[in-house]
């Protein structure tokens, strides 16, 4: 697939650390909306899943949010790696994202999956499952990969 016939899927999850609606996690919850919005507004933004990611993969079995409630999931599609990448470091994203050890617990492994979509694809929770659990068991891939591997690969 060449890189005008594809777009960016991006995966990420992380475990709260403390229940939804709690005061541990408020200045993360109450900008959930604002952030999400301005990703929709962005430069080269294609997609995001509708609804609630982490119910959704809850509801499929998939162990890591159906055996904890407070690991929370996002999951969109790109133009390009670059309207990504601009979205989640130049923008007020950045700036949460430089506070998520205040809101998160740390994570000793990867929780961020990206892949090559198709224009015009909208992937399910079972392929971002199938993705994560690919990336978990053989690490990154040409089908599979992280930031760190995003340069070489775009």
């Amino acid at each position: 697939m060449n890189a005008a016939d594809r777009h960016l899927a991006h995966f990420n999850w992380a475990t709260l650390r403390g229940d939804w609606g709690s005061e541990v996690v408020a200045g993360f919850q109450n900008a959930v909306e604002r952030v999400n919005a301005l990703a929709d507004r962005s430069p080269g933004f294609v997609w995001r899943y509708p609804g609630d990611e982490s119910r959704a993969a809850a509801r499929t079995g998939w162990p890591m949010f159906a055996e904890n409630p407070r690991t929370i999931a996002s999951f969109s599609v790109w133009q390009t790696p670059k309207a990504f990448e601009d979205y989640v470091t130049r923008t007020v994203h950045g700036a949460f994202r430089r506070r998520s050890d205040e809101w998160f617990e740390a994570n000793s492994g990867v929780n961020v999956a990206l892949w090559w979509v198709p224009v015009g694809h909208r992937p399910s929770i079972s392929e971002a499952r199938e993705k994560v659990e690919a990336l978990q068991s053989d690490g990154p891939s040409e089908t599979v990969f992280t930031f760190a591997d995003l340069r070489s690969l775009a």
